[in-house]
């Protein structure tokens, strides 16, 4: 039997799971808080010890870096380090594979099965469009699919640092104030979770308000219970700009197979994020707004799609993706 370890690796937690022989693993679903770690070896290694050791013939990681093309890694959001052919050594694998982890997002949409999808737009599918994949949580991810004819191609992308712009002069005030801070104001410095601190002290500053909050979820709550003014318009703020970078995503790749929400934050937000303005801003690109409106848009409301996608990315036909090493 082939035991098969593949790991999503976030800023804040690393999730892992095993496949034998293919399948899916859930009683071997582990989240280990990688914050006190700076190899990701000591993380894996603390995650087999919960499962009593077993044998590891192959694994694969995704996480968030531009150095997905040699051995020696770190990540964008966290100070954790990765050696492939160091865990190839210490665990005694076959290989080890890693990833970007929005393409292994990407590739696990595909996988998924409907029940973990909740459906916001229905639209006109085309079976073999190209798919739009965008996912905010630690960061930004943004990816897309591209049928070859044979499989899913996924595009390696780097589209969470897209610069942003204004649409009011409400907005224009709030990207002053990050501006003056960052130099360059990306997607993500809006549309993540450390985002979302963020845009709630620009209001802060902009209309002088003292600032009751210090974590992403703490302005979420609020927003959702309604008890704080600031969180409100922060997170919705935070559903107009995703419909519009969704959108911007959605035109340039000529999504007609799909446009999937993914990440961490959107499905908590539940009917605040429903009732919310983005489908309209993700609509509102004039002359294209009905080719827009003809895409199926999706939300991943449950599942680990990195997880799958992480294992599927150890196939050949992904061998492009990322850093490889095998034991010699």
């Amino acid at each position: 039997m082939q035991s098969i370890l593949t790991g999503d690796i976030g800023g804040t937690n690393a999730r892992f799971v095993m496949f034998h022989d293919g399948v899916y693993q859930e009683d071997t679903f582990r989240v280990v808080p990688v914050g006190q770690y700076t190899d990701l070896a000591d993380a894996v290694e603390e995650y087999l010890v919960q499962l009593g050791k077993p044998k590891v013939h192959q694994a694969s990681f995704s996480f968030a870096s531009t150095h997905e093309y040699q051995d020696l890694m770190e990540l964008t959001n966290s100070d954790l380090k990765v050696s492939v052919s160091g865990l190839v050594r210490r665990f005694e694998l076959q290989r080890a594979r890693v990833v970007n982890d929005f393409t292994a997002a990407a590739v696990g949409v595909l996988s998924l099965p409907q029940t973990c999808l909740q459906v916001i737009n229905t639209g006109i599918p085309d079976p073999h469009g190209p798919r739009a994949v965008i996912g905010p949580g630690t960061g930004l991810g943004v990816s897309g699919l591209v049928y070859t004819g044979e499989y899913w191609l996924p595009l390696q992308s780097q589209g969470g640092h897209v610069t942003m712009g204004a649409q009011s002069d409400r907005e224009l005030a709030l990207l002053n104030v990050l501006e003056k801070k960052y130099g360059h104001v990306s997607a993500e410095r809006y549309l993540s979770g450390i985002g979302t601190l963020e845009v709630y002290q620009a209001i802060c500053s902009v209309d002088k308000l003292p600032i009751e909050f210090d974590r992403p979820s703490q302005i979420t709550e609020a927003a959702i219970n309604g008890s704080c003014p600031a969180s409100v318009e922060t997170m919705e703020l935070f559903c107009k700009w995703l419909g519009i970078v969704a959108g911007n995503l959605a035109v340039t790749l000529g999504a007609t197979g799909g446009i999937f929400i993914a990440g961490g934050i959107v499905p908590r937000l539940g009917d605040f994020f429903m009732k919310s303005q983005f489908t309209h801003w993700l609509f509102k690109k004039g002359r294209f707004s009905q080719f827009v409106k003809d895409m199926p848009v999706s939300l991943v409301k449950s599942g680990e799609p990195a997880l799958y996608g992480t294992y599927t990315c150890l196939q050949q036909h992904y061998d492009l993706f990322g850093f490889t090493a095998v034991r010699k």
